[in-house]
């Protein structure tokens, strides 16, 4: 329903209220509110009611996925009869279904009105867009091809880089290593690329922590996180060859550039098997890496070029584990046209093979004819060693005679293609970034109506076994909320925490339900309570500071589960290092007002630890009954009184005489506590008499004493709030207001326990 309050201070500004006292603040016996004290102001004249916040209505899910072969590639000729969606086990009826072409608008944001009436109201629109990474990847690249890459690189972001889309980048050498996390912010990513090579790298397990905690209706997928690669080994791998000479390079034909291929010559075959296991390790495990992301992962991988082994099973393997874990490689030879090339130091390595060749049907006086007057041929054992490994120069001249050979097998085979011998990367980048954004779009209205908070799983099937849908796993069910928009980052993972079982209790974390203004529609609050050094205090030695990041959020449910509300605040505290302990030492609380009908209602809140990665769960119960006659408010014992530091809203239950009102959550108080009971009364227009409230004190179930005061008139709001000392002696307390007003009464009581000194 329509949230009324939110309210939360600075830690700093707690930790200095936590010395105030609460008996110097609150000492009389009875503290009676005077109107002009009272915030509880009346809503503006002739304004409109609050409506709800959150209203449940007839729901219709877009549903993206892109269909690829099992080569990768994308099948472009779907019809709705080769599509099935499975919602939890239960088939969708698919209302709609088109194909969305590149840089198109989304046919969700472009479908004409459909007129609506009360018989057939007008479908609040789920959209479920499929999840875009762009894994920009350096592969063994040297000081010119640097420039040339993250040049590229740049070009793409800044022409290609689509709202839907998330981009990361990364460096791989030995290993994969991301040098910037994925973002859809441009200027991040061009500052990034700028400084690939100078800056500091991220963790890997989280490079994806952005996109996993900022795409609404996704099952976030932690098995990457945890380093669990499945049972998957790395494996040397390669494919075929091709031929294709690099035309249009300006090559260079000096003593020195022919001297430099010779060497090249050399080296390959000497380090070309250990060369080949290398950088196909390196493409495993890139494969390996990005397969836990989540959504299609488009690699753009700028590289000088791609040794194999020469195994095409185990190249194959490779592939079909990229296919698999939806990677599609996008290859770009980063020499360009302007670098030396190799194909030269290739050609060299083939006429070696050749004039090997015919010097086995040639008379060769000095290496296979014996001189006169000279002796036996020299050379000879060398020669007999070349003409052994001629099958073996043959086999690596040809692997190697093209080092985009490997480059474009692996593009080729997993849905993308090679882009080589040209500088300019318009056209090849417009196509990748069309087909980034090239997806299906399915519409249907779900089976199931009730809006629980639960994750629902979504399954794909398409016609051909050698098919695969990508698409999202599924959504939360959470109620439209007219309009609003969407749930934040850090509310997706306070649904996924509570969806999980057993849910996590990390640290303490209480919280209450308080009800106000019984009626109709009564106001209730929920207050949040945990410890100031529950959170995790992450230091920042350069500010002499600690930071503390916390995230609350919360749903209300009726008895059948249905939600009807959710709130959620985010908190980022940057505290000196000098506050620290006393903000650790102080506990920390968020409050939350609205207005529900009568009934029954569950809370389920989740705090988040965000430096530490915890979190802590609650569940509370309370009813907000339908009261006629005079109305009384829950009791409830006041840990502090504290001055306000902003605007208080007009309706915010708790605030009195210009602080905001603490309550107590824990059922024990200290021996030395002096705790007031704070509640409010609201008289029945109707009767004329005076309101007067009658306060009677238990201890272990004997009556203590019972005191009777009349009170004074209501504020504008037609409330009286009130403050009463509560009973301190040890043993187990109660104090039971009733609030009379002629022949109506209303009775609440509130219960605790006070420890012996």
């Amino acid at each position: 329903m329509m949230p009324v309050a939110t309210t939360a201070r600075p830690l700093t500004e707690r930790a200095s209220m936590s010395k105030i006292n609460p008996a110097a603040v609150l000492a009389a016996l009875f503290v009676l509110a005077s109107p002009a004290g009272a915030q509880n102001s009346p809503a503006s004249p002739g304004a409109a009611p609050p409506g709800p916040a959150i209203h449940a209505t007839v729901n219709e899910v877009a549903l993206n996925l892109v269909v690829r072969d099992k080569k990768g590639r994308l099948v472009k000729n779907l019809t709705p009869g080769d599509v099935e969606i499975y919602e939890d086990g239960v088939r969708q009826q698919i209302r709609s279904f088109r194909l969305v072409n590149g840089n198109e608008a989304p046919a969700s944001q472009s479908r004409p009105e459909q007129p609506s009436s009360a018989e057939t109201p007008s479908p609040s629109l789920t959209p479920l867009p499929d999840v875009n990474l762009v894994c920009i990847v350096f592969h063994s690249l040297d000081a010119s091809t640097r420039r040339w890459a993250v040049s590229a690189a740049q070009e793409f972001i800044q022409t290609q880089l689509h709202p839907g889309t998330w981009v990361g980048i990364f460096n791989l050498d030995a290993r994969l290593t991301p040098l910037f996390p994925f973002t859809n912010n441009r200027e991040e990513l061009l500052r990034a690329a700028n400084k690939a090579f100078f800056g500091t790298s991220v963790d890997i397990t989280r490079a994806a922590e952005a996109v996993l905690n900022s795409t609404p209706n996704l099952q976030l997928i932690v098995g990457w996180a945890s380093g669990n690669t499945g049972g998957m080994l790395d494996k040397s791998t390669t494919g075929s060859v091709s031929m294709t000479a690099i035309t249009g390079a300006d090559v260079d034909n000096g003593p020195g550039a022919n001297a430099q291929r010779g060497d090249l010559v050399i080296e390959r075959e000497q380090f070309i098997g250990v060369e080949g296991a290398r950088q196909m390790d390196q493409m495993n495990a890139m494969v390996r890496q990005f397969g836990r992301f989540p959504g299609h992962k488009t690699v753009l991988l700028f590289s000088p070029g791609f040794t194999t082994t020469g195994d095409p099973d185990q190249f194959q393997a490779m592939v079909n584990r990229a296919n698999q874990a939806g990677v599609s490689v996008y290859a770009f030879d980063a020499n360009g046209l302007n670098q030396t090339s190799t194909a030269q130091a290739s050609s060299m390595a083939m006429q070696n093979v050749t004039a090997l060749s015919k010097q086995q049907g040639q008379a060769v006086a000095g290496v296979n004819v014996a001189v006169p007057n000279v002796g036996p041929a020299t050379g000879g054992a060398g020669y007999e060693m070349g003409l052994a490994r001629q099958g073996d120069y043959q086999r690596d001249a040809v692997r190697t005679s093209d080092s985009q050979s490997g480059l474009r097998a692996l593009a080729e085979d997993t849905g993308g293609f090679l882009v080589a011998n040209s500088n300019d990367l318009r056209k090849p980048f417009q196509q990748i970034g069309g087909e980034v954004e090239t997806h299906y779009e399915a519409d249907y209205r779900p089976s199931l109506d009730k809006y629980d908070g639960h994750f629902r799983k979504i399954e794909v099937k398409l016609a051909r076994a050698d098919w695969k849908a990508e698409s999202r796993e599924g959504y939360f069910a959470i109620p439209d909320k007219g309009g609003s928009e969407a749930l934040r980052p850090f509310e997706i993972a306070g649904l996924m925490t509570l969806n999980t079982e057993p849910r996590p209790h990390a640290f303490e974390f209480r919280s209450a339900a308080f009800q106000f203004r019984p009626g109709a529609n009564s106001q209730s609050a929920i207050v949040f309570e945990f410890p100031g050094a529950a959170l995790t205090a992450a230091p920042e030695p350069a500010q002499k500071k600690h930071r503390l990041h916390a995230s609350l959020f919360a749903v209300v449910k009726e008895p059948d589960g249905q939600i009807v509300d959710t709130f959620g605040k985010d908190f980022l505290y940057e505290v000196p290092d000098d506050q620290l302990a006393g903000i650790q030492a102080t506990p920390i609380d968020y409050r939350h007002a609205f207005d529900l009908p009568a009934g029954h209602y569950t809370v389920e809140s989740v705090l988040l630890d965000r430096e530490g990665r915890r979190a802590s769960t609650s569940t509370v119960e309370f009813d907000s009954p339908q009261a006629k006659g005079v109305g009384l408010s829950s009791l409830m014992l006041i840990a502090r009184a504290d001055p306000l530091t902003a605007e208080p809203e007009a309706d915010d239950p708790l605030v009195f005489q210009d602080r905001e009102l603490v309550p107590m959550l824990g059922g024990s108080l200290k021996a030395a506590a002096q705790p007031m009971l704070y509640f409010v009364v609201y008289p029945d227009k109707s009767i004329p008499e005076a309101p007067r409230i009658r306060v009677e004190y238990f201890v272990n179930g004997e009556e203590l004493e019972q005191k009777q005061s009349e009170l004074p008139p209501p504020d504008p709001s037609g409330a009286i709030p009130v403050l009463v000392n509560a009973a301190t002696k040890a043993g187990n307390c109660e104090v039971r207001i009733t609030a009379l007003q002629g022949f109506q009464s209303a009775t609440r009581s509130v219960r605790y326990t006070v420890p012996a000194q």
